[in-house]
C-alpha cells in the first residue's frame, strides 16, 4: 500500500472517528468543542488544579473519609436496602421497562461520560432527582450512580453491588469520576 493512500485512509477513519462523536454528542455537551467543557483545558473543572472538587482534599467527597455517604455505612443510599433507589426492583427507573431512559429512545435526553481525552465513552441518563444509569456507546445497560447527601453519586454495578467508584461535581455543572482509593480516573460527565 503506498505511503499517501495509507494517510488518505488514516486521514478518513479520524475524520468518521470525531463526525461519530459530533453525531452522538450534544454540541452543548461536547467538551472537544467547548474548552470550559474540557478538564484537561478548564482548571477551574480540573481537580488536580482545584482541591474544592478533588476527594483528596476534601473529605466531604469522599465516601471512605466520610461514612454519610458511603453505601456500607448509610443504607438510605445503598439500593440493596432501599428499593426505590434500585433501578432493576423499579418499574419507574428500569431502562428496559420505561424505554424513555433508554438512549435509543428518539426522545432521550442526557449527558455523556467523556474519557480523559474528551472523548466520549458512555450515554448518562437522568433518571430521577437521585438516580443517573449509564449505557456504553452501542446501548447496553451497565451501571448506574445513586445520589448522596452531599451531591455526590456512588456507581453501582447492576446487582446493587457498590463499585467503590463515585462522581464528584465539578464546580459547573459536570462530574468527575473517582476510583475507590479517591483518584481522578480523567473521566467526567458532562
Amino acid at each position: 500500500m503506498s505511503k499517501p493512500l495509507l494517510l488518505c485512509i488514516i486521514g478518513e477513519f479520524l475524520f468518521l472517528s470525531a463526525v461519530c462523536q459530533n453525531d452522538l454528542v450534544s454540541v452543548k455537551q461536547d467538551p472537544k468543542l467547548d474548552a470550559n467543557l474540557s478538564p484537561s483545558r478548564n482548571q477551574r473543572i480540573n481537580p488536580k488544579y482545584n482541591t474544592s472538587i478533588n476527594p483528596a482534599f476534601n473529605w466531604n467527597y469522599n465516601p471512605a473519609e466520610n461514612p454519610g455517604i458511603n453505601p456500607d455505612s448509610t443504607t438510605s443510599i445503598n439500593p440493596n436496602g432501599n428499593p426505590g433507589l434500585n433501578p432493576k426492583q423499579s418499574e419507574l427507573l428500569n431502562p428496559m421497562l420505561n424505554y424513555t431512559l433508554h438512549p435509543r429512545s428518539a426522545t432521550w435526553q442526557g449527558r455523556y461520560l467523556f474519557d480523559s481525552t474528551d472523548n466520549m465513552v458512555a450515554f448518562i441518563t437522568v433518571a430521577s432527582q437521585n438516580i443517573l444509569l449509564c449505557f456504553d456507546k452501542q446501548g447496553k445497560w451497565t451501571c448506574y450512580f445513586v445520589k448522596t447527601a452531599k451531591g455526590t453519586y456512588n456507581q453501582f454495578q447492576l446487582n446493587g453491588q457498590w463499585t467503590g467508584k463515585f462522581l464528584c461535581p465539578d464546580s459547573l455543572e459536570g462530574y468527575n469520576l473517582f476510583n475507590k482509593e479517591g483518584v481522578w480516573t480523567g473521566s467526567h460527565v458532562k
